[in-house]
């Protein structure tokens, strides 16, 4: 049996101003490719399918194309396993779930259907059986929250005691499948699951802290298991030296502390025992993204041959102004010409001290939009409307910059 292990799409995304839903449709279709060339039983994806900013119409105009790109892949009984996330809206979710459940096979207690694509908002497991006869136990894990690890009394004194609450129980969940009566000890097992485990190399993303974050010991995975499919960190790696349990990162470079980090997916090969080989990294495509760095306006006549991908890639841009040169709105017209995509235009004063570059020949302008980026982010640690809040300032925030 073949499996694609994937994680963390973000379908409907944005970077600032910057519209990702066609990157991530054509990464999408590269997933769905390898499918194919690998003839792929299943895919495991393993949490975060949809960006925190996706509209209900966003996420059905994503989901036909999903439909469209994995046709042949479901024809000839493929079948998706996904998990939520920490960016999935739980109510978007659970509608999307009830119009799935509507069209959905049954087969049996436990028994996952071959052919179709299940979404799991709750833990669960069960057993899926390729057209060919072969067989592996999946143990499916969302991401923590409280509604869906919720119990009657629960009432939680602060954010630090839901976390430590919230670990527990997803680490009980986990126990309490290996040890269910219909779980099967003699068929190789896959956990599928959105989690942040400690000892993973993260970025220094303001989204991901380990102060508001559910942070787990890599103690408590089931190692034993064929294999462990994790979600959630966006750099690719395995874990503690153990091929077998894998983050494979995000589906395309969604940020810029993620614009040097390769991207792709992990084949497996499992046979009635496990694995019969380690794990196989296969790239994908990535978006370019860049720093720019500008010090003087003659530089943007070298723009095209420095940048020759400068229509796909996304860019932040620092520009040294001077009043002697020709004016910001119109250093702004061209670049907007030069790069489609710019996700930021930042302006910097020639004798300022951030006019200095650093090596890697950009710096993030220290002002106004940083301070107030650093204050919101400490200030809404633990609030569940901290990511639609910082997002609304990102927003208002990169609009200021490109005026």
């Amino acid at each position: 049996m073949r499996i694609i292990h994937t994680a963390d799409w973000h379908l409907c995304d944005r970077l600032h101003q910057v519209n990702r839903s066609g990157d991530l449709q054509a990464r999408v279709e590269n997933v769905a490719g390898l499918c194919e060339e690998h003839q792929a039983d299943a895919l495991l994806i393993a949490g975060d399918l949809f960006s925190e900013q996706a509209s209900v119409e966003d996420m059905t105009q994503a989901l036909t194309h999903l439909h469209e790109v994995f046709a042949p892949f479901f024809r000839r009984g493929g079948t998706i396993f996904a998990v939520t996330g920490n960016h999935d809206k739980e109510a978007r979710i659970e509608m999307l779930r009830a119009g799935m459940r509507l069209a959905a096979p049954v087969a049996g207690r436990r028994q996952f259907v071959p052919g179709r694509m299940y979404l799991l908002n709750r833990p669960y497991f069960g057993t899926f059986q390729t057209t060919a006869g072969e067989r592996v136990q999946v143990v499916l894990i969302p991401y923590p929250t409280p509604s869906r690890y919720a119990e009657p009394d629960d009432q939680f004194r602060s954010k630090e005691e839901e976390n430590r609450v919230l670990q527990g129980r997803v680490a009980q969940e986990i126990e309490n499948a290996g040890k269910h009566r219909e779980f099967d000890q003699a068929l190789p097992t896959i956990l599928v699951a959105h989690l942040h485990v400690r000892g993973s190399e993260v970025h220094s993303l303001y989204k991901l802290t380990e102060r508001d974050d559910v942070v787990f010991d890599s103690a408590f995975l089931p190692t034993a298991w064929a294999y462990v499919g994790l979600g959630h960190i966006h750099k690719p790696q395995c874990l503690g030296g153990m091929p077998h349990v894998r983050y494979p990162g995000s589906l395309d470079r969604l940020d810029f502390a993620e614009r040097g980090d390769d991207k792709g997916v992990v084949l497996l090969d499992l046979g009635p025992t496990g694995l019969r080989s380690a794990p196989v990294w296969l790239p994908i495509a990535a978006t370019p993204m860049h720093d720019v760095t500008i010090t003087d306006v003659a530089e943007l006549s070298t723009i095209p041959q420095r940048y020759p991908d400068r229509a796909e890639a996304i860019v932040r841009v620092r520009v040294t102004h001077t009043l002697d040169g020709p004016s910001r709105h119109e250093i702004t017209q061209q670049l907007r010409r030069l790069f489609p995509r710019h996700a930021e235009i930042a302006w910097i004063k020639a004798d300022s001290p951030a006019s200095k570059t650093t090596a890697s020949g950009f710096k993030p302008q220290a002002d106004y939009r940083t301070t107030i980026r650093e204050f919101l982010t400490r200030s809404l640690a633990g609030d569940p409307d901290k990511e639609a809040v910082l997002e609304l300032a990102e927003r208002f925030l990169t609009s200021e910059a490109t005026k």
